[in-house]
Formats: C-alpha cells, sequence, structure tokens
C-alpha cells in the first residue's frame, strides 16, 4: 500500500513540474501591392514564397524576414523577365497586428522595348533577316522580356536557313540592355552555340541584375543587406 501511495506522489509531482514553454509558429498573412500590370500581378503572386507558405508560418520574426528576404530576388527576376528592368521592390513587417503582415511594396518602373534585333555574320557584317511577323517572336517596338529571347535566337536560325543560310548557328547572343532609352537591342553572331554576354549601357550607370555575366534565360538574382525595411530591384 505504501508503494502504491509512493508511486502516486511521484506522478504528481512529475506532472506538476512546468516543462519547457512551446513556442507558437508566427502566423502572418503577406499583402504585394503598387502594381497596375495584371500580369506582372499574377506572376509575383505565383513566384512569391511569401504568398505560397503562408500555410506554413515560420517560427519567429526572425525567420520570417530570412523569408521575406529571399522573396525580393524571387519577385525582382520575375519583373525583370517580363520587361520591367527598372522594378525595386521593398517590405515591412507588422508583427504587432494578429496575424503579422508584410507587405511588399512594388515600383515597376518603365516597361523596357526591344529597339533592334541583329544577326551578325563570322565576318562581323549584318545579314539580312526577313521580316516574317509568324516567324520571328521577338520584334523591335516589343516588351523587352526575356523568354521571346531564346525563342527567338531558334527562329533566326529557321528564317536563316530559309533565305540561304542552312548551316547557320548562334556563336554569340548579345543583349543590350540601355537604361538611358528603356530598351533592349538583341544581337546574335557567330556559328556555334554558346551563352551569350549581357551588359547594360546609360547614363544612369546602373546595371540590371540580368546584365551581370548572366544568360538571357536565366537573369542573376539581386540581393540587399538585412535590415527591418528591405528593398531589392536593379
Amino acid at each position: 500500500m505504501r508503494v502504491r501511495q509512493l508511486l502516486l506522489v511521484v506522478a504528481l509531482s512529475t506532472a506538476l513540474v512546468p516543462g519547457p514553454t512551446a513556442h507558437a509558429d508566427l502566423n502572418y498573412r503577406a499583402e504585394i501591392t503598387g502594381v497596375g500590370d495584371s500580369e506582372l500581378a499574377d506572376l509575383l503572386d505565383n513566384v512569391s514564397e511569401l504568398k505560397s507558405l503562408e500555410d506554413k508560418p515560420p517560427a519567429s520574426e526572425e525567420a520570417l524576414r530570412r523569408r521575406a528576404d529571399r522573396d525580393l530576388g524571387r519577385l525582382a527576376d520575375a519583373a525583370h523577365s517580363l520587361g520591367y528592368w527598372d522594378a525595386e521592390f521593398s517590405y515591412d513587417v507588422d508583427t504587432a497586428s494578429d496575424p503579422a503582415r508584410v507587405t511588399v511594396t512594388v515600383m515597376p518602373g518603365p516597361l523596357y522595348h526591344v529597339a533592334s534585333v541583329k544577326v551578325l555574320g563570322p565576318d562581323g557584317q549584318p545579314l539580312s533577316i526577313p521580316q516574317d511577323e509568324k516567324k520571328l517572336p521577338l520584334k523591335p517596338g516589343e516588351p523587352a522580356r526575356t523568354a521571346p529571347v531564346v525563342a527567338a535566337e531558334t527562329a533566326l536560325l529557321a528564317v536563316l536557313g530559309d533565305s540561304g543560310h542552312p548551316f547557320a548557328k548562334v556563336e554569340n547572343r548579345r543583349v543590350e540592355i540601355d537604361n538611358g532609352t528603356q530598351t533592349m537591342d538583341l544581337t546574335c553572331t557567330g556559328r556555334s552555340c554558346v551563352s551569350g554576354r549581357l551588359r547594360s549601357t546609360g547614363s544612369s550607370g546602373s546595371i540590371p541584375p540580368m546584365s551581370r555575366s548572366a544568360s538571357a534565360s536565366s537573369p542573376a538574382r539581386s540581393t540587399t543587406p538585412a535590415r527591418s525595411k528591405k528593398r531589392a530591384g536593379r
């Protein structure tokens, strides 16, 4: 009997000893504001980790800010892909509300357009390109998007083949982003296909993330140092 009483006392004492405090995850809701272009708005919502991971809240405010930090580069890449090369992003975190709120503010800037599409032969001289609206996915005057650059290369080879250059191949693909005129110039040259080099020109002196030794199909990301209010862009 005494043994049972002793075991009962031990069990009650153990139950009353406070254990380690459980930390609840930080529930939050994210909002992306400042976008007038519906296509850009939809793309940003789709690529944003802040939006897609709302149902998987981080363990702390610090973890939430790290998630927001990662989002800045993803959002900038997405904006560039649609031709918004001056796009800038910033965010604020409000943990006083329940759930916490993360507001991402977008300043898209002007939509860049294609200024020229050139094809040079091995001697550096321009080749004549038939301006076939159905065959060329990237033409002067259109938005300076990244995906059509690669598609234009393939289409150009087909057009050149039809116009007397059956063995044409692209050796170099150069894309120039001009911040002063908000335009893109595409130049293809050579015989064997390798990735091109991108560079930026313009009086502003700023270099878009895509221009830093990245291919047109996979622009480099831009990151910013950690701080309470984050901003990313060109």
